[in-house]
């Protein structure tokens, strides 16, 4: 391994962790599930755990720790903000849970005329799905076979309907294909149309500037994913959309002034941010973009590239296997690849990779069923029965695939104990098969015998002693 990439690994908590395996062994876990959640950066935990004797309410109190802690709270916003570009002026910085919680926000807060409708396309999260479908008339730009975006469509739908809003993720959480946000930004503006960038999967692995030339107008984000634990979610676009109409969740926080007969509710972004403010949270998100500025985001996000197309040149090589999306030669992607091995399970896949090789990936639809189904190419049929098979509580046999997802402390060492796991899956195919066990109620797959799973349920409860 090279020596730089041994010092950025020394920069994280928790990779030089091992995991029983089902023979009895351990081995130092891999993690290949960084699209849902990545491990934290000593240097936020450090900063943290700095805080935390300073620690106190927000916009609450008079007190030096209470003046302290809004300050920080304050500061992280304003940090935030400047890195992406935003305008201080003009745009805001709403703190929320998630990026889940940042899109269902915009979708009650964005203000629409009669007649015109939200565009997005079919290879969303269900997070920029759902809300909008659900409270809005909503259109949903085609995909190419591949799973690409369909840009064709894209403006065809902007040009024959009023479009107030498109909303597009910014990268795939199931392929890791990055749109071509400049074009996007481009088009929807001709066209009348605000932008949304869905950037819960871009903003960890690729540099993001709201104000260089053809952008965005909102993006969102989640901490989680940014190597930030405790971390919150961003919403981030023009004040002006914040200024008029109530705020979805109203209370402490959100107002100025409250009497028998009159509410009034505090400015922007004091009236979005209900209750006490996460403080943590806000700080941790700002100390991992800040470690991203200091640390060459734009010389990791290269090596994270690199490291992708390793990947997928060393998947192909696997007998029987199909992988999804272009290939990144083609079409850029960020650090995630799916894939299934023909004839055995995805579900199977994941747990073999598990207890077999201590390899941590996730299986499934990933929160983006209608995106897999495509992918699949499911007939509306299959798809009909399979909602009917999961109505009925059972989840065994679904449809969906492996995934394997990095960031840039992955290396390549531990892509090829992943390869050699998948070669020793397919030596050990039949053996494996009869050996696990699928519980129909959940899909998932176990080895036989209970070590185990007493292991697993003794280290949880060494968490409560």
């Amino acid at each position: 391994m090279p020596a730089k990439v041994a010092l950025l690994r020394s920069e994280f908590l928790g990779l030089n962790e091992d995991v029983p395996l089902r023979d009895g062994r351990r081995l130092v876990y891999v993690n290949f599930d960084n699209a849902a959640t990545t491990p934290p950066l000593k240097a936020v935990v450090n900063a943290i755990n700095a805080l935390l004797p300073w620690y106190s309410s927000v916009h609450r109190g008079f007190g030096y720790k209470s003046q302290l802690s809004t300050g920080i709270y304050n500061r992280a916003r304003d940090y935030i903000t400047r890195f992406f570009g935003a305008d201080p002026g003009k745009d805001l910085v709403i703190f929320v849970k998630n990026a889940t919680e940042a899109l269902n926000k915009l979708s009650y807060r964005l203000r629409t005329r009669r007649g015109q409708v939200i565009l997005a396309s079919r290879m969303e999260h269900h997070s920029n799905d759902l809300p909008w479908r659900l409270k809005r008339k909503t259109l949903f730009t085609e995909l190419t076979p591949d799973g690409r975006l369909d840009l064709g469509d894209l403006e065809n739908k902007l040009k024959n309907n009023q479009v107030a809003l498109v909303t597009l993720c910014g990268a795939s959480n199931v392929t890791g294909i990055i749109n071509p946000l400049r074009t996007i930004a481009e088009m929807a503006h001709y066209y009348g149309a605000t932008f949304l960038v869905d950037a819960a999967q871009l903003v960890p692995h690729r540099p993001l500037h709201l104000r260089s030339g053809e952008a965005p107008d909102f993006i969102a984000f989640s901490g989680h994913k940014l190597y930030a634990p405790f971390g919150a979610g961003v919403l981030l676009g023009p004040a002006t959309a914040f200024t008029k109409g109530f705020p979805e969740l109203t209370g402490g926080g959100t107002v100025a002034a409250v009497s028998k007969t009159r509410i009034l509710f505090a400015p922007p972004p004091e009236r979005e941010e209900a209750g006490t403010p996460n403080l943590i949270g806000a700080y941790a998100v700002a100390k991992a973009l800040q470690w991203l500025q200091e640390h060459d985001f734009p010389a990791l996000a290269t090596y994270e590239e690199n490291l992708t197309k390793y990947a997928y040149n060393r998947l192909a090589t696997v007998p029987g296997i199909h992988l999804y999306g272009p290939p990144p030669t083609v079409t850029p992607r960020v650090g995630v690849i799916t894939f299934n091995l023909e004839g055995i399970p995805h579900g199977l896949v994941a747990a073999a990779l598990a207890y077999e090789a201590g390899i941590g990936v996730r299986h499934g639809c990933f929160c983006a069923r209608p995106y897999v189904h495509h992918l699949l190419r499911l007939s509306p049929e299959a798809i009909t029965t399979y909602e009917e098979q999961i109505a009925a509580g059972k989840k065994q046999d679904l449809p969906g695939m492996v995934r394997v997802s990095f960031g840039f402390y992955n290396t390549r060492e531990e892509v090829d104990r992943l390869i050699a796991a998948l070669f020793f899956l397919r030596e050990e195919e039949e053996k494996i098969k009869k050996s696990y066990r699928v519980n129909p109620l959940t899909g998932e797959y176990r080895p036989p015998g209970e070590d185990y799973q007493v292991r697993l349920d003794r280290h949880r409860e060494s968490f409560f002693l």
